[in-house]
Parts: structure tokens; sequence; C-alpha cells
């Protein structure tokens, strides 16, 4: 890896790696492919969970999952809207909204993130480097737009322009051309005259297409060739600046997506289960929070939620079985909303280094409730999680059905690496890992519940906020699998590999570059 001196991290956000590799296949993504046939790919690269642009997006950038790391936050996003109960009252966070103290949530990022983590620039070190579009920049040396209200303007441009087909190519071209300058003129971003070492370029066009049109429409489509057009501009422009075979390009996507059958509705449901939704503007301070429910849903209840107060603490399975002025099982009673199929929740006795999950499934056609658990052990690297069924009679992620899957069914602690060479390929790949560290930060929900698609609710902290059905937060394979391209530099070996993680992108871009990863990382190098 002598040659590479500079490393590129393109996220193509909302990108399904099927959808991908398809139009691969029919030469729709020339400059996509001549990476690809200069380097490594992967079409069974697992995203984190929720499969939400927040966390993933932060794990992609920091090698690591959320969760505790030797009692501190490490990666502290666990979802793109949640609640922080540390706080009195508890305030809830929501990325794309804006706060009590009146700012765009999103920029609150990087303080969330917890410093016992660090991001792609922290963790080169010494170089230049460069940002653009991208909330996830701590420790950047450039950041494009360069102004927080710049930033904000360009991302609402986007997201609500009424011609948007014009300003999604134009902020496609800007963001490339922009960090084609970086290279040409180094002297003028920087205080140096070294192009960047590592930089990081986001597409957020495509989500936006998605959600507006679909994953089969095609404007979306039309939207990625664009894409492929003004990264070849870049390849071209970086060749003639005599840099390319010094670069390495790593270029993935956050989240794969889907299309929900129906809109959900909850009707008076929260009304006749005496259950009052808390908002810290609110005069009327409720007992629980819907955090963000697409087709999977996020809800915190207070501790001893038939008292007033503000103890937010988080209440037991006792308490939730007898929530409430009503008193009522919310445990069952969240089984009877339209669709939902899969519920998860803590045990009581849960710490930072030991615990249990407690998971069910609903059979949709006999009502039946099946039962499984995951316990978890260890933290950090030695972090290991056991995956089994409590009745014998299934198991809810149906991996009993699997032949490689079935064979972790042993009441043995697996770790990591072994989940995803289990279940890769199946549905819900890596959940026995991924949910229980996402369980164990602390700024967690009470329960999870799913749809698996079926249907989707889009509330975001108890209000409904559109009429979408292209989403993308489920653990089935079409929103958990994304494509993963390293390419570039003739020093990249061609190679394609049959899976891995978005947590290896990081720690494999530093290999390259000769640097070694935060002790946080969970991820490892593909090289």
């Amino acid at each position: 890896m002598n040659q590479i001196k500079h490393v590129i991290f393109c996220i193509i956000d909302d990108v399904r790696s099927d959808q991908f590799f398809k139009l691969i296949d029919k030469g729709s993504l020339p400059n996509l492919k001549k990476l690809i046939e200069s380097g490594i790919q992967s079409k069974n690269c697992i995203t984190d969970f929720p499969s939400k642009t927040y966390p993933t997006q932060v794990s992609m950038m920091t090698g690591t999952y959320t969760g505790n790391y030797l009692e501190e936050l490490c990666h502290g996003v666990p979802s793109f809207n949640w609640m922080d109960r540390n706080e009195v009252p508890p305030f809830l966070r929501s990325y794309n909204s804006i706060g009590s103290d009146e700012r765009i949530q999103i920029y609150k990022l990087n303080d969330d993130l917890g410093n016992n983590c660090k991001t792609l620039f922290e963790m080169v070190g010494e170089g230049n480097t460069v940002s653009i579009s991208q909330f996830i920049s701590r420790g950047v040396n450039y950041l494009f737009p360069e102004r927080k209200t710049k930033l904000i303007l360009y991302y609402l441009l986007i997201k609500h322009s009424h011609n948007i087909n014009k300003y999604i190519m134009k902020a496609n071209l800007v963001a490339v051309k922009k960090l084609l300058k970086t290279f040409e003129n180094p002297k003028k971003f920087f205080e140096t005259n070294d192009a960047p070492i590592a930089s990081n370029l986001l597409f957020i066009s495509s989500d936006v297409m998605l959600h507006l049109y679909g994953f089969d429409s095609e404007l979306y489509k039309l939207n990625l060739f664009h894409i492929d057009k003004a990264l070849g501009m870049l390849l071209e422009g970086l060749e003639k600046l005599g840099y390319l075979n010094e670069t390495a390009f790593a270029i993935s996507s956050d989240h794969g997506n889907y299309k929900a059958k129906v809109l959900g509705d909850f009707g008076d449901f929260f009304n006749e289960n005496g259950l009052t939704h808390y908002h810290p503007r609110k005069a009327i301070k409720g007992n629980m929070n819907l955090g963000g429910f697409n087709s999977v849903g996020f809800f915190n209840f207070k501790s001893n939620g038939n008292i007033k107060g503000q103890n937010w603490n988080h209440p037991t399975i006792a308490e939730m079985e007898n929530y409430g002025p009503r008193q009522v099982n919310v445990l069952e009673k969240l089984f009877t909303l339209n669709g939902i199929q899969l519920m998860y929740y803590c045990d009581d006795a849960n710490t930072s280094k030991k615990g249990k999950i407690h998971l069910k499934r609903k059979n949709q056609k006999t009502g039946k409730i099946i039962k499984s658990s995951i316990e978890y052990s260890g933290n950090g690297k030695e972090f290991k999680t056991k995956y089994y069924t409590e009745a014998g009679d299934g198991d809810v992620f149906n991996y009993i059905n699997d032949e490689v899957a079935s064979k972790l069914l042993d009441n043995k602690f697996h770790t990591l690496s072994e989940w995803l060479d289990a279940t890769f390929h199946i549905d819900f790949p890596l959940y026995p890992d991924l949910l229980s560290r996402n369980f164990k930060n602390p700024r967690r929900a009470d329960i999870i519940v799913s749809t698996c698609g079926e249907v989707a609710y889009n509330i975001k902290h108890g209000k409904k906020e559109n009429k979408n059905l292209y989403l993308h937060d489920i653990g089935l394979r079409r929103s958990a699998i994304v494509p993963l391209i390293v390419g570039g530099s003739e020093d990249i070996p061609v190679k394609e590999i049959s899976h891995c993680k978005i947590t290896d992108i990081v720690p494999t871009l530093l290999k390259m570059l000769g640097k070694k990863p935060h002790t946080s990382v969970v991820g490892q190098s593909l090289i």
C-alpha cells in the first residue's frame, strides 16, 4: 500500500445492493463499474440496526457501533429519533428537526457521538481532511458548506425544492467540484499546500429521490446515473492532477430500501390505554413517547407511569405489564396494532457488561407468539452474544431454518465475526449482535416493535410526518444489505469479498494509509 496517499470515502445515501449491482450489470453505472474492476467489491455489506441514516452513517464514519464501551458512551446515536433520560426533564432528539434551543438538531451529532470513539478524520491524525455535505465531521480540517447556516440551506434546498431534479443534479456536481478544488489548490482550504489525505463525500440526493418517487422510479435511477457521471468527473480530474493512482476510493451506502404495503393508523389506541405523549414544550407532560416509527417503532415509557413527576428512568418489565392509570400490559397491547410482528425489550438486570434481550414474534395468521432471547457478555472487542429459543417451537429470526445459521443456536456465546459469517445471506443479518449493542446504549428505547415492512406508520415523537411508503428501517435483506466498492489505485488487490460490514470500511481505509484505528473500532480491514 506504499502508493496510496489519499483516501476518498463516498457514501451514496439509500442504495440497496441488489438494485445497485443490477444497474452495474446493465452498464448504467460505467464509472462505478470501472472502480469495481480495479479493486475490491462485496454484494453483501451489512449495515447497522436500525437501518436508518443515523446511526448507520455514524457507524460508517467511526468503524464502531452504538452502545457502551468501557462504561463511556461510544457512538451514542441509537436511532434517528431518541430520548435522553439523563436530563430532567428529558429532551427529545430528532436530527431533522428544530430543538428546544431553536437550533437544527443535526448539528448535535458530533456531540452525541461521545468521546470514547473517533471519526475517520480524528483517526487519520496528521494531514489535511475534507468533509463534503457530511454532518458527522468531528476533527475535519475543511467542511463544505463552510458555514452551518449555509449547510442547512443546502440541505433544505435539496429536501424541499419544487424543482427537485434541477437542484438534485446541481448538488451532485457542486459536491464533486468542491472536493476536486481541495486537490487543485490545497492552500486555499488548509494551512499547508498538501492535498487532503482523507475525504468524505456524501450524496444525499439518492435518499431524497427514494422517498419522493421510490426505488422503482425512473427519476431515482436517473439520479444514480448522474451520481456515476459526477464520480467520473472526479476520477478524470484526479487523473489530470496526477493523484488518481495514489488515491483509494471506498463507495458504499448507509442502508437499502423497501416499499411498505399500507399506511398504518393508531386510531384511538393511546387514549384507550391511558397513554399520553410526552413533549418538553407542552404544558401537560405525558407518560410515554413514541420516538420514531416507520415500520420499526421505538417506544419510551416513564418509570412508574401512573405517578406524576419527571422520573423517566427505564421502567421494569413488571411496570410495563401493569402500566399507567389503566394498568394495561403494553407488552401485549402493542401486538394489537395493525401489522406488528416483532417485539424486543430488555431484561431488568441488564448492565453494560452483561444482560438479556427478550424477543417475540407474532404469527399474523394464528396469533401465536414465539419467544426467543439474546444474552450478551463483555465489552468492546470482547463482546459476545448468545441467541436461543425459549419454547422450542422455532426462533424469532427463523435462523433455525437455515443450515448455516442454525449451527449457532447451540446455547453458546458467539463473536461478531461468527454471526456475520452465519447470517449475512439471510434476513436479520447480525441481529443478535447489533440488537444487543443498541440496547446497551442508555439512550435506548424501552420497547422496539416491527411490522417487517408490511405497514408504515411514519411517526416522529408522536406526530405523523408523511405518507411515504418507500422506507428503509427494517432488518430484512432489502433494507440491511448495501454494496461496497474499494478501488482506484493499482495498489489495491482485485477480489470479491462474499460478505463484510459497514464498520470494516474505516479500518480498511486506515490500513491503506498505514494508520492504526482507535481502540473502539470493531470493524476489520478488508486488505
